[in-house]
């Protein structure tokens, strides 16, 4: 420990350290808990601490009574028992090359001083097998070592069904530990407005109080944290806590890999009860319809889920407004329609929603981009520089490749290749039905299908290619993932619409020697001596030559018989049919993505109480706690069926893009 210690202590001044270093050996002497022996009590299930007498807690929605196990808590870590203790850990499994295992959950290319831990391995060596009890216990404790030279408080408590331990991992608020930490890792703080007391006057800046923007918002500045100037800063809030705390552990462990090496079967950030019923009763009420009460849910969804959470509500809240005045236009263009408008004024009506789609797009997206900076001012987020870098968990730094991107994005050129073909068969194979056949009618069911499952397909192999990359960092990862996903999805969705709408009258086109021949072509039961003068007269405006052909274009008026007068084209009524049954498909998938995880998070926890109730429960509460509650759901990142801030932000580009570039088709 002291070894350790003085490691870190090389860059830091004597007296910042000397109080932190006291403060962590205190910390170890005050958990009388071997780590040795706390690692053993993980995999065989012996009980934690029994703390005090828990509250019960009524959370809004249908959610059952729960004790409220939080605490002051900040991340919540799950082991999974041995099999001997009801759990799921093999403990009679072999593990091949362990030391080669250990070194992805403990080395940390950002971080030399990492390989420390490397050196303490009571059972792991270098090129021998090892039974799997033996390697958990080594990882679980020195894991536990990191945690209490850290000088973060530890807890633990078993599940419902004694089949798991919660380990609680709780970072202080107030004291050296957190102070520490954010000097280390250079977290950025606002400061107080006292801060401002004795700052002079200069050039337009009144001094002595923050400056103000535009709207008269107070705008107070943000700086990396320091020791000796913590008088000056804001208090640390516990979103802070948790972003420091997850910080300062990917400096040390992985607690991806661990998850993968099934040392944890999960980890998330300790929830508060307080701040979620708050939270609810802010939005998902009437009164949180009003523009004040949506400033203010947006205000709770930060505080209890962070900056970028919070910035995707935003959006989605600005969003949901904006199309508000569409909905109006839209509804009343439907009754116009229906009342008192022709097939040709409903055109030229359509031709209007159009223009002022246009303009409403270009206005809201300026709109927003005028409050996101804003908002960013405020809250002090910035996108061009990362103070604090977090590793991607599949980064191999002994390898590179340089010439890897190129081939990241021919694989996207080739599926996009591929897309497009396939969209071509199926808008040709709709275009060849004849309408009174059963197919016809389930062909834009079928054309939807192609298109989600195009980004489906697409979901599961962007990941892949990007890896492919192997980016040094998270954010790095994230964004050329997210480059890579929105190019695809965007043209996966609009590309069905965009051929239908400009490339039918090329690809579908009726050849013939003579108009007649292809007139017939084009209409079934076409007799030329029933046409009339002025429908002869549109056949002769509509066909055109190539070469020594006569042709007619692929879209073409319903009816031969009525051509003079303006009913649309054959395209236009699958257009409108292919729109409106993908936006009735998209709102009953969302709803279905929305639903589908709440149910199965209720069989999971309806699975334990079986369980306990079919077993010999051994003594104690059988109450639900709100923290096992909170594991049951899944987890916010990519590919999961709890979401990902990637796909819901493309979600919403992808419906705001067919609104803006179809939406006039079928207002």
């Amino acid at each position: 420990q002291e070894s350790w210690l003085n490691l870190l202590a090389a860059r830091y001044s004597s007296r910042v350290f000397a109080v932190e270093k006291e403060l962590l050996l205190s910390n170890l002497k005050m958990r009388s808990v071997n780590i040795s022996d706390q690692s053993w009590s993980l995999l065989k299930g012996e009980k934690g601490d029994g703390g005090e007498q828990q509250p019960i807690l009524q959370l809004p929605g249908a959610v059952p009574p729960l004790l409220d196990d939080t605490g002051e808590c900040t991340l919540i870590l799950i082991f999974p028992r041995d099999q001997r203790a009801g759990g799921c850990v093999d403990h009679h499994h072999t593990v091949e090359d362990p030391y080669e295992l250990a070194c992805k959950v403990f080395l940390s290319g950002d971080n030399p001083h990492s390989a420390e831990t490397l050196r303490n391995f009571q059972y792991i060596k270098e090129g021998e097998e090892l039974d799997m009890e033996l390697y958990q216990a080594d990882i679980r404790a020195r894991f536990l070592e990191i945690l209490g030279h850290s000088g973060i408080i530890v807890n633990q408590f078993p599940s419902l069904d004694k089949d798991e331990d919660f380990v609680t991992l709780s970072l202080p608020l107030e004291g050296p530990t957190i102070e520490f930490m954010a000097q280390r890792l250079g977290y950025s703080m606002p400061l107080r407005r006292e801060a401002y007391a004795k700052v002079e006057p200069n050039g337009p800046y009144p001094g002595f109080e923050p400056m103000k923007n535009f709207d008269g918002q107070e705008v107070l500045a943000y700086d990396r944290f320091s020791i000796e100037g913590k008088d000056h800063f804001n208090s640390f809030r516990k979103v802070d806590a948790i972003r420091l705390l997850e910080f300062w552990l990917d400096r040390w462990v992985s607690l991806d890999v661990m998850q993968e090496q099934g040392v944890i079967s999960g980890y998330y950030p300790c929830p508060d009860p307080e701040e979620l019923e708050e939270m609810h009763h802010t939005i998902l009420s009437c009164s949180g319809l009003l523009p004040a009460n949506q400033l203010k849910g947006i205000l709770s969804v930060r505080r209890y889920l962070g900056d970028q959470t919070a910035f995707f509500f935003r959006f989605m809240m600005h969003v949901c407004n904006a199309l508000i005045y569409l909905a109006l236009l839209g509804a009343g263009f439907w009754i116009a329609r229906r009342t008192v408008l022709g097939e040709e004024q409903g055109e030229i009506g359509r031709t209007a929603v159009a223009a002022f789609v246009s303009v409403w797009a270009a206005i809201m997206l300026q709109v927003f981009k005028r409050h996101t900076c804003r908002v960013r001012q405020i809250w002090g987020v910035t996108s061009d520089e990362e103070p604090i870098v977090q590793l991607n968990p599949d980064w191999d730094y002994e390898v590179k490749r340089s010439n890897c991107g190129f081939f990241v994005n021919l694989g996207a050129l080739l599926y996009i290749v591929v897309y497009v073909a396939g969209i071509f068969s199926v808008l040709a194979w709709q275009f060849q039905l004849d309408e009174t056949s059963v197919l016809y009618s389930y062909s834009s069911l079928i054309l939807v299908a192609v298109i989600k499952g195009g980004n489906l397909v697409w979901s599961k192999l962007a990941p892949c290619l990007v890896s492919l990359e192997n980016l040094r960092t998270e954010r790095a990862y994230s964004e050329k993932l997210s480059a890579l996903l929105a190019g695809v999805k965007l043209f996966v969705a609009n590309w069905p619409f965009f051929s239908h709408a400009f490339l039918t009258n090329f690809i579908e086109k009726k050849c013939g020697s003579t108009l007649e021949e292809v007139a017939a072509a084009a209409w079934e039961g076409f007799d030329v001596t029933q046409v009339s003068s002025e429908s002869m007269e549109v056949l002769k405006d509509l066909a055109f030559r190539k070469g020594d052909k006569i042709c007619l274009p692929g879209c073409v008026p319903p009816n031969w018989r009525k051509m003079d007068t303006f009913a649309g084209t054959t395209c236009d009524d699958d257009l409108r049919a292919n729109l409106m049954t993908y936006f009735f498909i998209l709102i009953a998938v969302e709803l279905a993505f929305l639903l589908l995880p709440i149910v199965l998070s209720y069989v999971e926890i309806l699975k334990e109480y079986r369980k306990v109730q079919s077993g010999d429960a051994e003594e104690g509460s059988s109450t639900y706690t709100f923290l096992q509650w909170e594991a049951k759901k899944f987890p916010y990142i990519f590919d999961s069926w709890g979401g990902d801030k990637i796909n819901d932000y493309l979600e919403v580009a992808i419906s705001y893009s067919v609104i803006v570039c179809w939406g006039s088709i079928a207002p």
